[in-house]
């Protein structure tokens, strides 16, 4: 049903939803999902702080906007099929008032639920393809995926190019999960 487009190379470079491309290339990947939930606070909230708050204990930040206060957290495993778990939002919310007791009301509708591609050792996938060498990896960069875009981009173009890569990828390459793979496919 969607668009067909050419190319002699293609990036996979989807996020928490890279693992079905991989699985369409043929490869393995243990690719899961952190979900964290975020809700917000009404305008005027955001003046209770001046900068984001961390509750270490309970995992989540505030973090003061324009016309109101997000508060996020509540990292659990889930991939990105299953429905949020609406106990988490009240959560939250009940958490930060605890820290916050003059937050104004939560915004309806403001609930929402983000994605983080995660790998089981923490490194992000940025390699080339074992089953097909035209198709590039770059993803799994849990909660800093806009920091590493920039150098995930100059690694990718440089193996593109045919160039060497300006840092060995070696730690980052899908094969280093093949192991895993025999034991998956033998379960």
């Amino acid at each position: 049903g969607g668009e067909s487009l050419a190319a002699d190379e293609v990036v996979v470079a989807a996020g928490a939803h890279s693992k079905a491309l991989v699985a369409s290339v043929g490869e393995f990947c243990p690719l899961d999902t952190e979900r964290g939930y975020h809700i917000e606070f009404e305008g005027g909230s955001e003046a209770l702080i001046t900068r984001p708050v961390c509750d270490p204990a309970n995992g989540w930040i505030a973090t003061p906007m324009a016309g109101g206060l997000r508060v996020a957290g509540k990292v659990e495993l889930g991939g990105v099929a299953a429905p949020p778990t609406p106990a988490r939002f009240d959560e939250l919310e009940r958490e930060a008032r605890a820290v916050l007791p003059k937050l104004g009301a939560r915004r309806p509708g403001a609930e929402w639920l983000g994605f983080r591609p995660t790998m089981p050792d923490a490194l992000p996938v940025i390699s080339r393809s074992a089953a097909m060498p035209s198709v590039y990896y770059a993803f799994g960069h849990h909660h800093v995926g806009w920091t590493l875009a920039g150098i995930t981009g100059q690694l990718v173009a440089e193996m593109v190019e045919g160039r060497a890569p300006t840092v060995d990828l070696a730690p980052y390459a899908l094969d280093r999960f093949r192991p895993l793979a025999a034991c998956a496919a033998s379960s």
